[in-house]
């Protein structure tokens, strides 16, 4: 005799069924939700150090895995501290050659000076002071006495001439001028104008080496320029540590160095003359003056072979000071030239090495957190019943 289960018996128990597993879906996943925000606000109101031991812990809480992924998060590790090794070695070195030796002025000798002079030029020529004034209407080239700061003798330019940086060249002085594009030749006894030389683009300082003339023109390039015809002969960048310094002004040529002011700023820099690197930078705070206008800021140097010291003045100053260098912080490293950051593609590939371990090791990443989310819903639903089809008893569609 067949016996006869009502449908309506049959509709029941699956309904049943399925609203049993429905509820039990329901329950994990919250279940699997709270677990989720009670992990992710422990990961907020923890270190670094213990969201890192929690996330070892939790990727191996699988035991047949956990070998493979020791291994796999152990390079993870290792490449991060090397990462952050370069990091740190490298802003290191940068930062040593940004602070490039301090120093400080001390004073010598103290001695007057023409507070009308908008000093542009000061050169030392055998024991003389030569100093070049600028503005136009006003330009000039004068001798002083080194003593009492008194014009022993001048020559004023055109109006239309605005004198810039001096130097000496055999029995004369080569004076740029700012805009005009020329330089003019000047002898020291006479103190005519006896030739001239032409170049392109601004003049502000010169002196020269005893190879070319240096020639700065307020950017952040020297030029090296020959001594036969100022024809350009090679040029070189100003740069403390990797940033180029600009508005380079007066220069005085001393050895293999290049002393220059830096318009604007109360300091002269030391600058390498082969690398261009700063290599000392000192500073004149100290150093007290009448302010007579906006220009009244440092631009003269003149070395003094005998005394080892160096003379210095600026636009519109009263006084000239007779000054030493003196080491306040010694801090610098030379730079090779081979810093991590030395190019635009390594500051990229700076950035993206930063933002890998932003991502994998600072606490609070998204990603890293989507990701342990993720797992932990995963691992908490993986074993959940599969749905069933309504038609169907027993067997998994």
């Amino acid at each position: 005799m067949n016996s006869e289960i009502p449908s309506s018996s049959i509709g029941s128990e699956l309904t049943n069924g399925k609203s049993k597993e429905d509820k039990n879906k329901k329950t994990n996943i919250t279940e699997a939700l709270e677990k989720s925000f009670l992990f992710l606000s422990k990961i907020l109101a923890t270190s670094c150090l213990n969201i890192i031991k929690w996330v070892k812990i939790f990727i191996l809480m699988s035991m047949e895995h956990r070998s493979y992924i020791n291994h796999k998060y152990l390079s993870k590790v290792i490449y991060s501290i090397i990462f952050t090794s370069i990091i740190i070695i490298s802003n290191s070195n940068i930062i040593s050659a940004v602070d490039a030796s301090s120093l400080a002025p001390r004073i010598v000798e103290i001695s007057d000076h023409d507070p009308n002079a908008f000093t542009q030029g000061l050169e030392i020529i055998d024991g003389k002071l030569f100093e070049s004034t600028g503005l136009y209407g006003f330009s000039s080239l004068r001798e002083v006495n080194i003593s009492s700061g008194e014009i022993i003798r001048q020559i004023s330019f055109e109006d239309d001439i605005f004198a810039e940086g001096i130097t000496a060249l055999n029995n004369s002085i080569v004076m740029l001028t700012w805009k005009e594009n020329v330089a003019l030749i000047i002898d020291i006894d006479t103190f005519e104008i006896i030739g001239n030389y032409t170049y392109s683009g601004e003049g502000w300082g010169l002196c020269n080496n005893g190879n070319s003339f240096v020639m700065s023109n307020g950017s952040s390039e020297l030029a090296f320029r020959s001594f036969e015809n100022f024809d350009l002969m090679s040029s070189l960048i100003v740069r403390e540590g990797n940033h180029p310094i600009s508005n380079i002004n007066e220069l005085e040529c001393v050895g293999d160095s290049v002393f220059a002011n830096v318009w604007g700023e109360d300091r002269i820099i030391k600058i390498n003359m082969s690398s261009g690197l700063v290599e000392m930078s000192i500073h004149f705070d100290s150093i007290e003056f009448i302010q007579n206008n906006s220009n009244s800021i440092l631009n003269g140097i003149a070395y003094s072979v005998t005394e080892d010291a160096f003379w210095i003045t600026g636009k519109n100053w009263e006084k000239m000071y007779l000054t030493q260098f003196e080491i306040e912080n010694y801090s610098y490293i030379e730079n090779t030239g081979n810093d991590f950051f030395s190019s635009p593609i390594d500051k990229v590939i700076s950035i993206l090495i930063l933002l890998i371990i932003t991502i994998f090791i600072m606490p609070g990443s998204w990603p890293a957190l989507t990701f342990m989310f993720f797992r932990i819903f995963k691992r908490q639903t993986e074993h959940l019943s599969p749905p069933r089809d309504i038609n169907t008893v027993g067997e998994p569609k």
